[in-house]
């Protein structure tokens, strides 16, 4: 029987897997926690710290991916054609039938952005640990991690278009704002000899 040795050190991709699977093995698959609704506050907060974690590990093993990839050069926005009236729910992702007990059935995505801190009005009231959270919004997040880590070509591809078309756009409003100041001599109407140049005598040394 041969024995596999690795010297290299896991991909960020295969971390992500094996803390995928921890995850779910301690805190529950997301359609079980759809299923509970509600968990204990001390439980419901370990897994809160757990999922963030998790989330920006899988940031940054999209973004690592993203810069390495090669992307072909940039199509003109064609515009787009006004779709036609869907004919039923079907052809309107939007509009189809989710159901609780099947988590591929969820209308979920996973966001490279952090969302901002909720502003608290009044000091934050301390929970118990036998208090009783919602995890509704935690088996969202865990089934679109699922999705993220699954699917990983298309939502790196889908980021590194992204920040092709924000180079660009930068690049184009760089060169429009270069064109407003245009400083030669041509452009302003001056000589050069008409430059005043400041007099070595009114300079203080240092």
């Amino acid at each position: 029987m041969s024995r596999s040795t690795r010297n290299s050190l896991p991909s960020l991709w295969e971390q992500a897997v094996t803390l995928w699977d921890d995850l779910v093995l301690g805190f529950g698959h997301p359609q079980l926690l759809m299923r509970w609704g509600w968990m204990r506050a001390l439980y419901h907060r370990a897994l809160g710290h757990t999922l963030r974690d998790l989330e920006s590990h899988v940031r940054r093993a999209i973004r690592a991916d993203a810069r390495e990839l090669d992307l072909p050069a940039l199509k003109p926005c064609a515009r787009r054609r006004k779709p036609g009236p869907p004919k039923s729910n079907e052809d309107m992702p939007r509009f189809r039938r989710s159901y609780s007990d099947d988590c591929t059935t969820w209308k979920v995505s996973f966001r490279m952005s952090v969302a901002a801190p909720r502003k608290h009005r009044g000091p934050r009231k301390r929970s118990e640990p036998a208090e009783q959270r919602p995890c509704r919004n935690y088996a969202y997040r865990i089934e679109a991690l699922r999705r993220a880590i699954n699917h990983r070509k298309d939502y790196v591809r889908r980021y590194a278009l992204r920040l092709a078309r924000v180079r660009e756009a930068n690049v184009r409003a760089l060169v429009e704002a270069l064109k407003a100041y245009d400083l030669s001599p041509a452009a302003t109407g001056a000589k050069l000899s008409e430059v005043m140049l400041p007099s070595a005598k009114h300079i203080e040394p240092g």
